[in-house]
Formats: C-alpha cells, sequence, structure tokens
C-alpha cells in the first residue's frame, strides 16, 4: 500500500520533480525510468494547466545585429472562468556543434533556422538550420535530446516533415516526404513521379524507404506539404492535388495545383488518405491562407482566414470541425464560428483551450485573444521576426529520446 501511495504521489509532480527522486535510491531510479511509470507519469501530468511551446527571435548582439532562435514555454493557468494568467521559461536549446541557433538569418535563413516539424507526448520534434539540416528529438522537461542519422533521400527541391507516435508498436517515429520531381517526356509532356518517403523510427534508430503508392490516384499527386497535427496515431498536414501529367509544358503552372486538401498518414499501417476541404472553400469566389488543422474539443477542425466575393475585400477567420472522420472523402464540415481580424495582427499561433488563440502581432508582440470575451492579453515575449514565429499545444513529460534511459 505504501508503495502505491508513493507511485501516486511521484506520477503527480512535474518532470522536474520527479527526476530529482531518482537520486533518492536505486529502487526508486528504477522505478521512474520504467516504461510502466513513464506512461502512468504521462496519463496524469498537465491535467490543470495549458503549456505552449514557442520559437522566436531576439537580437544577440544590437551593434552588429546577430540574432539568436529562442525557445520559450508559457504555461497558462485560470485562476476564474475567464482571468488567464502566464508564466513563461526560456528553455536552453540543446549546445551541439550541429545545432546553430545564433546568426543575421537573411530571408528564407529565419524560416529554417529551427522549425518545429511536430510535438508528442512532451517530445518535439526539430529541424536546425539550412546548412547542416540537423532533425533533433528534444524533451527539454528532462534535458534528453537526440540528433537523428540523415536520411538517405536528400535530394528533393522541398521535404515535407511530420512526427508522431505509433500505438500499436509503441515507437515514435519521424517522416519525411521528398517532394517529386517531373521526367520531360518527348517535345511537351511532362510526367511527375510519387514522392519518396522515408520513416525514422527511434527503437531502430534508423530511417527506411515505404511505399507511396497510396499518394496517388490514376491523374493525380496528393502532395503532403505543411503539417500542423498528430493526434490519435494520425499525423494531419495541409497539402495539395496536383496532376500528374502535362501535356502542353508552358501552361503547366496554371494547371499545376488542382486543389488544396488535408493529408493524412496512420502511423499504424503507414498509410496516406486524404480529406476535402468545406466545400465553400473550393469556392471560385473563395480565397483563403493560414489554414490551420486544429484538434477542437477531441474532433478534427480546420481554423484560418479567408475571403469571399470578387474582390476579396473583407477578410475573416472561419472555424470548421469536421464531423465523420470515419469517412474522410465525403465527410461533412459544420462551420462554426466566423471572428473578424483583429487590427495591427500579423498571424496567427495555435488555437488553444476552444476559446483562446495565441497571435502574433506585426510589431513582433505575441499576445492571447478570447473569442467568448474578446479580451486579449500580451505575453512577455517577442519575436523580431513575426511570420517565422512558431508554437504548439504541449505537455510536459518524462518520456525519454533516447531508449538506454528507459527500462522496460
Amino acid at each position: 500500500m505504501a508503495e502505491e501511495i508513493m507511485v501516486s504521489i511521484l506520477s503527480r509532480l512535474p518532470p522536474k520533480s520527479v527526476m530529482r527522486f531518482k537520486c533518492v535510491r536505486k529502487s526508486w531510479c528504477s522505478l521512474i525510468i520504467s516504461s510502466s511509470f513513464v506512461e502512468k507519469h504521462l496519463s496524469m501530468c498537465n491535467k490543470h494547466s495549458t503549456s505552449i511551446f514557442c520559437k522566436h527571435f531576439i537580437f544577440r548582439d544590437i551593434n552588429t545585429k546577430e540574432k539568436e532562435v529562442v525557445c520559450s514555454l508559457i504555461t497558462f493557468s485560470n485562476n476564474d472562468e475567464h482571468d488567464t494568467h502566464s508564466v513563461v521559461e526560456h528553455v536552453p536549446i540543446p549546445l551541439s556543434s550541429d545545432i546553430q541557433t545564433r546568426g543575421n538569418f537573411i530571408d528564407i535563413e529565419a524560416l529554417f533556422a529551427a522549425s518545429i516539424i511536430g510535438h508528442c507526448n512532451g517530445i518535439f520534434c526539430i529541424s536546425f538550420g539550412l546548412a547542416s539540416g540537423s532533425i533533433v528529438l528534444w524533451n527539454p522537461a528532462i534535458k534528453d535530446f537526440k540528433i537523428l542519422p540523415k536520411q538517405q533521400c536528400l535530394d528533393g527541391a522541398i521535404n515535407s516533415m511530420a512526427f508522431g507516435y505509433d500505438p500499436k508498436s509503441k515507437d515514435y517515429k519521424v517522416l519525411d516526404i521528398v517532394d517529386p520531381t517531373g521526367e520531360r517526356i518527348g517535345e511537351d509532356r511532362l510526367v511527375f513521379s510519387l514522392p519518396k518517403v522515408e520513416v525514422y523510427t527511434l527503437s531502430t534508430n534508423s530511417w527506411r524507404e515505404i511505399e507511396s503508392y497510396s499518394l496517388e490516384t490514376e491523374t493525380t499527386l496528393f502532395l503532403p506539404m505543411f503539417h500542423q497535427m498528430f493526434m490519435n496515431g494520425i499525423c494531419y498536414w495541409i497539402g495539395c492535388e496536383r496532376q500528374r501529367e502535362f501535356m502542353d509544358l508552358y501552361d503547366r503552372n496554371d494547371e499545376e495545383w488542382a486543389r488544396q486538401v488535408i493529408n493524412t498518414f496512420d502511423m499504424r499501417n503507414e498509410v496516406f488518405d486524404h480529406i476535402l476541404l468545406p466545400y465553400s472553400l473550393y469556392d471560385l469566389n473563395a480565397r483563403y491562407f493560414h489554414l490551420h488543422i486544429i484538434s477542437w474539443k477531441e474532433s478534427i477542425a480546420l481554423f484560418g482566414m479567408y475571403s469571399f466575393g470578387a474582390l476579396f475585400t473583407t477578410d475573416s477567420y472561419g472555424l470548421w470541425v469536421l464531423n465523420n472522420l470515419g469517412d474522410v472523402h465525403e465527410g461533412s464540415w459544420t462551420k462554426l464560428l466566423t471572428l473578424d481580424v483583429l487590427l495591427g495582427m500579423q498571424k496567427e499561433l495555435v488555437f488553444w483551450k476552444s476559446d483562446e488563440i495565441l497571435m502574433v502581432a506585426k510589431d513582433g508582440r505575441i499576445f492571447t485573444h478570447n473569442i467568448e470575451t474578446e479580451r486579449f492579453r500580451y505575453v512577455p515575449i517577442d519575436s523580431l521576426f513575426p511570420d517565422n514565429c512558431e508554437a504548439v499545444v504541449c505537455v510536459n513529460s518524462i518520456v525519454p529520446v533516447t531508449p538506454e534511459k528507459q527500462q522496460a
């Protein structure tokens, strides 16, 4: 009984506190690093607060204009129904010769300086820099990180990646999709091949190529482009459907993008699929951008900015919830919200708690906006590059990324 009480208490403590108790005695250390306790702690953690992991940029040296990528953990708590408070903790990025976090970051360098590929169970997958292209699995709560080996397929113009957990094999996976290249046949014919897809598995610390035939139809290819979310064993991208073959090379740029879709990848069977957007967004008089796939009360939802009308004069935010995930091709959407765009807002970062949106202003200030009360509060951090600021809702866990640190 005493041991059950001890396990119950330890499983409710934050990661930093739990890890300190490893030094009490060997039996406690063995318990804390056991897979059963790690799973129990994961199921219990973060019941009463919401944390957001935010990547932003600050001046390292104003005189030289050198900038630095900074990661911050924003923890929100509610004292009452509508009173939200935040605590910001700067999280040191792991030091390694393969990771560059400082520089002048001109143009596209800022976008790829530290790109958040995904988050799952307290582990972040981050890509650092164009030069090194290092991919890191990192649990900042327990200061555990791992630099992944290089992929085999690095010859693509665009790589789209994702990170998640396979509940069937109980393993973490990273997905890398290499944009297909076109092969010219004759004078006026261009045919695109299937994308190359590789999967990294944490337990084996290796990449392997998998079949990508589920990304094709008879006439088109589905291209996952911007990874958005991992939920219940499935990764979600905002992607495009592209024609496989062009009979007129000069007109292909006008014909290439047939329509935008949501691409999915099931980590269990390693098969792709797609979900059509709300039919209203396929209207010729609709223009939409900054679309986000989010979790809305345990359902899949789409949130983003759009314009309707011939002149596209009015921008609004819309929130659509998918009614039936089981039938992804004919799944219907219900529009729940329409919101006005806030003056001075550059872009939305992340939707959380079903009524709060973390946003970044054009001047780089970061704030949270409540769509019910219409109140907003500034968070005590900002970013030099508002467009390249990123954030994800996360949990704090003791899940390791180095399997040798965990016992079965």
